[in-house]
């Protein structure tokens, strides 16, 4: 039987002017982001920026387009480009274009399911934002959950 030896490569699409300094903040992140991609958006996308261990932006990936309510993303999506390209490290993005910044419970265990697949391939997930049609944003970062763990005590209700 014959297998095939394959090489993997990330070809560029193209390039953009993107945050020169550091992602020092979710806003400036999460500002760029609509701006730049779901602005006039009507569906919902998941974009990830993979960031090298200074926190400079190395690549941005937009690895699913959805409809209003959903958008399917996959850990092996999430990671492939970061992998690929030795990211140290993942801003995960996507839109609500309805308006609402609250994270669902499905929002919620994505979340702790891409920390957790991030922590075994030693990429750390910095932030997710979720982005408003006004460009308000949710960063769960700075809401202090992004480290939570829904399987333990404390956080059953």
């Amino acid at each position: 039987m014959k297998v095939p030896i394959i090489r993997l490569e990330m070809v560029v699409d193209g390039y953009t002017e993107y945050l020169r300094e550091q992602l020092s903040t979710s806003g400036k992140a999460a500002e760029w982001i609509w701006k730049n991609i779901v602005r006039n958006s009507n569906r919902e996308h998941i974009i990830v920026v993979g960031c090298d261990a200074g926190s400079c932006a190395t690549y941005i990936d937009e690895v699913g387009r959805g409809s209003v309510y959903c958008c399917p993303g996959t850990i092996p999506e999430i990671f492939k480009a970061a992998i690929i390209s030795n990211a140290t490290r993942i801003l995960l993005f996507h839109n609500h274009p309805g308006g609402s910044l609250q994270p669902s419970q499905m929002d919620k265990e994505f979340t702790k399911n891409v920390r957790k697949a991030g922590e075994l391939l030693e990429i750390e997930l910095s932030d997710h934002i979720i982005i408003g049609r006004d460009g308000a944003y949710y960063s769960f970062m700075e809401a202090n959950i992004l480290d939570d763990d829904p399987d333990t005590d404390e956080n059953r209700s």
